[in-house]
């Protein structure tokens, strides 16, 4: 695929973000409706909690799914495909009358919005129409707990269902790549046996807070065996045209890492907070911080090619550092909740910046299979983090 070529019809950015953005929104949210679900389906909060779960292991599932449509059928495609798993999913989660047929409806929603999401970063072309997407992820997810909070007062079904509004961008997305257009990767055949090996980790890695050292052993397994896969297939579901490149390997540790301690601080800093502010202020401040660093991510992101390589990285890894840093250290609770600011940035800045040198480190023929799989790598923070997180507050 010439991915240079896909990015000249000029779609424009704001589609895009709307493809991107409400997959964040319903992620957040879930946490508001926990009690109400429990109620209503008639289970314990602990399992409940299962329904944000399911959400993220379906989300970081949805990455690897649309890799492998991107390359053997192309942007059209695999539009289509996850904006009916977002469909099924909403559809499931509207007539759930019990929580397995809820979890079910939540994971096909996820893996459907993850799948957006990649595309969005593909079809993004740029750092600074990419800054603009994960930016206005970061921001519309920080607004998901108080967006959960008020559509509670319809139904706390509500709230589940705004992966939804990402189909509004669909059509747009489709009038920019025609039916015709050859927009595929450089592929033989479906790897199978690849797909299901990274669908394998991936989703003992999601587990592990739940099943602990089985799904550590399973992760251990998992790994073992696509690392000899890849070995063997060169030009599999995972080229080692783009794993060898380490370029792409540096970028995609270095997002993975920073929206690690994203999502661990996003957890861990409210329950720093609750000896000294109470549960309105911490919320409030949370989500005035997150939406700082979304804002500081997008004019710092159209900016990057000014600024050189070497201090962009300096600023994007530094500031993380100083996130934690932060967390860890600061004797005041305006320094602690500060923290989601500068790792907000750090996350959703490096997530732009990163996807595109991710992208130009693998040849031509690879670079749409490489962005997904570096999306991957990103929303993989997304499962660790909370993990992290757990292990930090037990």
């Amino acid at each position: 695929m010439n991915h240079e070529t896909v990015h000249k019809g000029r779609i424009s950015v704001l589609p895009l973000a709307l493809l991107a953005t409400p997959t964040s929104l319903s992620a957040n949210s879930t946490t508001t409706v926990i009690p109400g679900l429990a109620r209503a389906l008639d289970v314990s909060v602990t399992d409940a909690t299962w329904a944000a779960t399911a959400f993220g292991w379906g989300g970081v599932l949805g990455a690897p799914l649309t890799a492998a449509l991107l390359r053997t059928r192309g942007i059209r495609a695999a539009t289509l495909a996850n904006a009916a798993l977002v469909l099924l999913g909403t559809l499931l989660v509207t007539l759930a009358p019990a929580l397995p047929m809820l979890l079910a409806g939540r994971a096909t929603q996820a893996a459907g919005g993850g799948g957006l999401v990649t595309i969005a970063i593909t079809l993004a072309g740029t750092t600074s129409r990419t800054g603009v997407i994960t930016s206005g992820v970061g921001l519309v997810g920080a607004l998901g707990p108080l967006a959960g909070s008020i559509l509670s007062a319809i139904s706390w079904r509500t709230p589940l269902l705004l992966s939804l509004p990402a189909l509004l961008a669909v059509p747009a997305v489709l009038r920019h790549v025609p039916a015709h257009h050859s927009d595929r990767d450089t592929a033989t055949s479906t790897d199978i046996v690849g797909i299901l090996l990274v669908m394998a980790l991936i989703s003992a890695f999601v587990l592990t807070p739940r099943l602990g050292l089985a799904a550590l052993a399973a992760a251990a397994i998992a790994g073992l065996l696509l690392t000899l896969h890849v070995r063997r297939n060169t030009a599999g579901f995972v080229p080692r045209a783009v794993v060898g490149a380490q370029a792409f390997v540096t970028a995609s540790a270095a997002a993975c890492a920073l929206s690690t301690s994203y999502f661990a601080l996003l957890y861990t800093v409210p329950r720093m907070l609750e000896h000294h502010w109470p549960a309105e202020r911490i919320g409030l401040m949370t989500l005035i911080m997150l939406a700082t660093g979304s804002v500081a991510s997008l004019l710092f992101t159209r900016w990057t090619p000014r600024y050189g390589p070497a201090l962009t990285r300096t600023i994007l890894l530094t500031t993380g550092a100083v996130a934690v840093a932060l967390a860890l250290t600061a004797p005041w609770p305006v320094a602690i909740v500060a923290a989601n600011a500068f790792a907000a940035f750090a996350a959703t800045a490096a997530m732009a910046w990163y996807a595109a040198r991710a992208g130009k480190a693998v040849p031509p023929g690879y670079r749409a299979t490489a962005v997904a799989l570096f999306t991957l790598c990103y929303q993989l923070g997304g499962a660790f983090g909370p993990a992290l997180a757990t292990l930090l507050i037990a």
